[in-house]
Parts: structure tokens; sequence; C-alpha cells
């Protein structure tokens, strides 16, 4: 959102205006400020500026990258993580619970890490440190790359997402604040806290190298810092134990590494080199190449008869290329359906997906998919003047306009599937839904708008239900649930074709009254829970998915029929829409970087599917792209299928496998890697046996 930006860079530019205003407290007691001191340090320092600031280009690529492979491969360890430290977090939230320390603590939580971050690598590089300047850039450095295979292959998740008697304070303080926190940070980044990581490596980092006390100030106050940091993280229901624990050890490597490390690359980084290599250049460019080719040689000459150190490094090289293989496959689940040109409607269940297509000329074509055997076969009958709405189930698919309904069965896999029957209707069809009565034999509702009528293969059947009027009805079986409108706000009945049964369920949309102030003031329409409707349902088993119109937006609600709990599975603050219930699993979309700001034509793009399984009490997303746009997510068997639009307009339907999926190349790559490695690690022994044999 406009808004959620506009706190980012009020939190950037205050921790920008605060390191500055610490600056003559914290310098080196000789040095002086000057303004020509900022121009200097971008001139002199700028090979320092990229390697600290490269992190901030591949930071959002990884974390988009953590997303698709927790969505994947579900690679979560912090139930590992609550088995070992229980429930301290949350004995120190309960502990120190207080309104007025959350809106400062959040503040401090992001603003704080951001001052320390540019005030650790500004203050050595103004004052023309460079000493210590090249040793924190390598320290910051370090720790990224290190954290970087704990964030992709070692998932915690936040201690407010997981432990649930646990408050996310900050990620739920304020709406603006919350939509800024999801879109910046996938919720699975506990270990290691780089809140803590990066700050303690920069103390050692200034402890190790600060030889004569010059820093002395801005190391104490990084100590003040990070003790106060590690309070906060807990407190505000962030970070685990553990990942402090984690950050520290990361810290503590990254500065062994930066101790090993710097003299060679800034042998080869320092910015004052570089002048020199293009001036021999421009002198002497024969020279300069000979020069280059002799370093070259230098670098492959330990190749041409390799040592432990070589076979080592190509032990790791086999390793990592075969790993990003696999991770290739594991972040590439969704892929699209063969044989589909352009579909405009898609629902499917159980191992069926039945779509449609409309061709320029208005010719509409439907066909139904199946996903064990990827066959595609046509779907006859009359032709459809208007596209058809679609409702599927594990052994037939209707077809239904406001006028004309086409029921079909799934029995039978044939190239052409024709219909059962045909029903058309004077009176405008609302809704229809497939049912069964006592004896098993498949029903099709007519839903009008103050009566259902029903209809076998012989022809209707006569069923008293309750009394209309009716918007929307989904069926599980003999039960039927319909939504309806009330005085105290949305309802779903339930109940039995042979009315031996009837239920009634209030739903429950309500969010917080802070979050419904902030959708008044940014949609400038009011939240009206009376008169808010039901506009989408789908009934499985037990459990009810619905989509409730509250005025600015639509939310997202599942519940169990048989306790009453109900659970919001979309964010309050975000638009929701197209549910699919099925398997145990509720798909839908949901639009995370909602800007209200754009044209409106382009508000409800880059909608994402989201899915919750109702058993692990998990949502996760699955699509990650804000240049596409998904739509009519669909939960079959294995899979969640879903209309994709790409930049270019074109739609397709893709699947997102559920199960984890290698290609059959993975498998050759994985067995070579694993041939060739045997004799790599047979002669590593060997050569590290005679290189310690020589050196005794």
């Amino acid at each position: 959102m406009a808004a959620s930006s506009g706190i980012y860079i009020t939190w950037l530019m205050g921790a920008i205006l605060l390191s500055l205003a610490l600056m003559p407290v914290m310098k080196p007691p000789w040095a002086k400020i000057r303004i020509s001191g900022f121009i200097d340090m971008f001139r002199r320092y700028w090979a320092h500026m990229f390697v600290v600031f490269s992190v901030y280009l591949w930071k959002d690529l990884l974390d988009q990258l953590d997303r698709i492979l927790m969505a994947n491969t579900q690679l979560d360890m912090t139930p590992y993580v609550y088995a070992i430290e229980g429930d301290i977090v949350l004995w120190t939230q309960n502990a120190f619970q207080n309104e007025l320390l959350a809106w400062p603590l959040t503040h401090f939580y992001v603003m704080g890490f951001m001052t320390a971050t540019f005030a650790s690598f500004v203050y050595p590089i103004y004052f023309d440190d460079r000493h210590m300047a090249d040793r924190v850039s390598l320290s910051m450095f370090w720790v990224y790359v290190l954290a970087v295979p704990f964030y992709l292959f070692f998932n915690v998740r936040v201690t407010g997402d997981y432990i649930p008697e646990m408050e996310t304070i900050a990620y739920t303080l304020d709406p603006v604040v919350h939509n800024w926190f999801t879109r910046i940070d996938p919720f699975t980044n506990g270990m290691p806290s780089l809140h803590i990581g990066l700050p303690f490596a920069v103390w050692l980092t200034y402890l190790r190298w600060d030889e004569d006390n010059r820093w002395y100030r801005f190391r104490f106050a990084l100590v003040i810092y990070i003790w106060l940091t590690g309070f906060t993280i807990i407190y505000l229901g962030i970070h685990w134990i553990l990942d402090i624990i984690g950050g520290i050890l990361v810290a503590s490597i990254a500065v062994k590494i930066t101790e090993r490390t710097h003299e060679t690359i800034w042998k080869f980084a320092d910015e004052r080199l570089f002048t020199r290599r293009f001036a021999r250049l421009l002198e002497d460019p024969r020279g300069w190449i000979k020069k280059l080719l002799l370093s070259i040689k230098k670098v492959i000459k330990p190749f041409r008869k390799p040592s432990s150190k070589q076979t080592g490094a190509v032990i790791i090289a086999v390793l990592m290329g075969t790993g990003t293989v696999l991770l290739w496959d594991a972040t590439h689940q969704d892929f699209p359906v063969q044989g589909v040109e352009s579909p405009t409607t898609a629902a499917g269940t159980g191992g069926w997906l039945i779509g449609i297509e409309e061709s320029p000329e208005g010719i509409i074509e439907v066909f139904a998919w199946n996903a064990s055997t990827q066959v595609r076969s046509e779907v006859g009958g009359s032709p459809w003047s208007v596209a058809p709405k679609v409702i599927v189930t594990e052994s037939n698919f209707v077809l239904f306009t406001d006028s004309r309904v086409d029921l079909f069965s799934l029995d039978s896999i044939s190239q052409l599937i024709t219909p059962k029957y045909s029903q058309y209707s004077a009176e405008e069809i609302v809704d229809v839904f497939i049912t069964e009565d006592i004896g098993g034999e498949v029903l099709i509702g007519i839903v009008h708008t103050n009566e259902i009528l029903f209809r076998s293969e012989e022809g209707f059947v006569t069923i008293e239900v309750p009394d209309g009027p009716y918007s929307i009805c989904s069926s599980s079986g003999s039960f039927i649930a319909t939504g309806r409108s009330s005085e105290s706000g949305p309802i779903v009945e339930i109940f039995t074709i042979d009315s031996q049964f009837s239920l009634s369920i209030n739903v429950n949309v309500i969010a917080d009254e802070i979050t419904d102030e902030h959708l008044e003031d940014t949609f400038e329409i009011p939240v009206n829970y009376t008169n808010s409707t039901i506009v989408e349902l789908e009934f499985d088993s037990r459990w009810i998915a619905a989509v409730v119109d509250i005025g600015p937006l639509n939310r997202t609600v599942l519940i169990d029929t048989i306790s009453g709990d109900q659970l919001i599975l979309s964010d309050s603050v975000w638009p929701s829409s197209s549910v699919s219930l099925a398997h145990g699993k509720v798909a839908f979309l949901q639009i995370p970087r909602f800007d209200p700001t754009q044209d409106e034509e382009d508000q409800l793009t880059a909608r994402d599917v989201f899915l919750h399984d109702i058993a692990e009490n998990r949502t996760k997303q699955l699509t990650i792209d804000e240049d596409i746009d998904q739509s009519q997510p669909q939960v079959l068997n294995s899979a969640v299928a879903y209309l994709q639009e790409d930049e270019d307009g074109e739609v397709n339907i893709h699947l997102f496998a559920l199960e984890e999926t290698f290609e059959p190349y993975s498998s050759v790559v994985l067995q070579s890697a694993i041939v060739i490695i045997i004799p790599l690690m047979v002669l590593l022994a060997f050569q590290s046996a005679l290189e310690n044999k020589k050196s005794r």
C-alpha cells in the first residue's frame, strides 16, 4: 500500500537522521565532521558500499525463493525448535505485556536495526578508517551469506505465528505496519536472527580490530542495542531464544571468515587499485593483457597437479550443482496444462478439471481434463450462447446458465463426454448444486429466487425445503447449505432433503476496530457487518468455506459445522475471493499487495493463490508474483489448479503439485553426482594421507 511505503520511508529517514545526529558522540576523539566528508566517502569507498548494499539487491530475490520453497517442500523446523525451548518466549511476553511498550518497541525493532546497520558501516568510511571499513563491510556481508542456507532449508516461523497463545505484536499493531511487514517478511526466516547476528558481528569486528580504542563509545552503544534488541524480538512475538543463539554463532563464524579473507579480497577489490589498473590499461594494453593472463595461469596452476584442497573444491562444486538442480525442481512445482488455450473458466475436484474456452469469434468449447492421465476429453451437447458456469463433484459435473442446465457423468473416460440430460427454464436460474437422495441417487438442485427444484435422470422430484429467498447454495452428500442475510449479519442454513436435520450458523467475519477504521479510510466505504452478504459458498463434509462481502472488501471464513468454530482465513486487510474447498484443504485468492492508489482497472490484479490445510491449521501462499494475476483456484486430489494471466494478457491453466515432484533429469543428475563423488572422496582421502605424511 502507499501508506505502508510511507511508513518505510519514515523509518528509513529517521534511521539516517539518527545516525547523523549520533556522529558527534560516536566519532573518534580527534576526528572532525565536515560536509565534504560525505562526498569523499562515496569517492573513496564505492567498492565497500557495493559489497554491503549488494546484500539488499538479492535479499528480496531470496525471500521470494524462500516463500516458494516453503510452499512447495514445507521445510518447517519450527516444531523441533518449540520442542527444545517450549514456552520461554511466551512467558517473557506475558510477564511484560503492556500496551505502552508495543508502539515504541515496534519502531525500535525496525528503525533501530536500520540505524545500527547504517551507522556501523558509514562511520568508518566517513572518518576514512580503511582498516576498520575493510573488516566491517566483509563481516556484514558474510553474516548474510551464512544466513542464506538457514533461510532456504531451515525454515523457522515467527513465535507469534506458531504458539497459539502468543501474539505477533509488531505485525498486528496497525494495518499499515502489518501490510509492510507482510510484504517484506516471509515469516519463516527466524533462524538465525539477523537483528542479533548483524550487530553482534559488527561489535566483534570492532572489538577485534579497534586497536587504539577510537570506537570505544560506539562499541558500548552496540552492546546496549544488542541487549535491548534481544528483549524486543522476544517480546514482540518474532524470534525464539534459539534464533538469538543462531545469530550469535553466525556472527562469530562471519568474523572468523573476515579474519582469513579480508587481505586477499581487498588486495583485489580496493578502490584505489582500480584507478591504477585502468591507467595501466590505457598506457600499455598489451602489457596489461599479459599480466592478466599470468594471473589466470596462477589460478589454474594448482589444478594441474591437484591437492586435497582442489579435490575438496570439486566435491563441493558437485554437491552445490546437484543441490541447485534439486532446488530448481522443488521451487517449480507449478506447470501449465498442455492442450488448453485461453480458458475463461475452470472448475474441478478429485482428479478432474472442467474448463471453458471462448474464441475471439465467440465460439464456446468445453473440455474435461483428467489430472491423473493428463488426457483431454471434449464435452458435447448443444452449443452455448454464453459461457456457462461449472459445478464439479467426484463423479459428475454440471454446466449451467440462467436458463439451462446440463448434467454430465465422469465415471468413464472417453474422447467425447455427452450430457445425461439438459434442462431448460423460463424462470431465471440463480444457482445450481449436485446432491443425492437417501438412496444415493444423484439429484440436481436448480435454485430460483424463491424455490429450489430437484431433478433426477427421470425427471423432477418433489422435495420440501425451507422457504426462500435463495441467493447461493452448496451441497455435500444429502446435506444442503444456503447463504442468507439477516439483521444480525450473514447466516448459513444447513438442511437435508428429507427435512430430518436443520442448522443455522451466524457467520463471524468481524475484525478489530483499528482494521475496520483503516479500511473505511482507504476505500471511503463503511464496514457494514449487519448488511454483509455471502457471495461464495463451498460445502464439503463437516466444513463450510464462505466469502463474505462486508462493504470495502470480501473476507474468506472457514466454519466447522460440528463444533461451530470459525476462522477468518484471508487477511482482514486484503480483498479475498474464489474459494474452493475439498480434501481437507481450502484454496482462495488474496491480494497481498493491494494498492488503492492504482487505477480502478489495476486494483484487483496480481491476485495470488493461498492454500489452507485444515488438519495442520496452516495457510501458505502458493503463487508469488506482483506482475502475474491468478484466478479461480480449484483443489484437486494432489494439486491446486488455477487460471494464470501473464503480462501479455495470455491465460493458461496451471497446476501446483501438492506432492514434491522431481523431473527425470533430476534423478539423472543425482545418480551421476553419487557416482562421481565416490571416487572423488577416495581421492581426497588418499591425497590427505600423503600430504600429512610429507608434512611430518
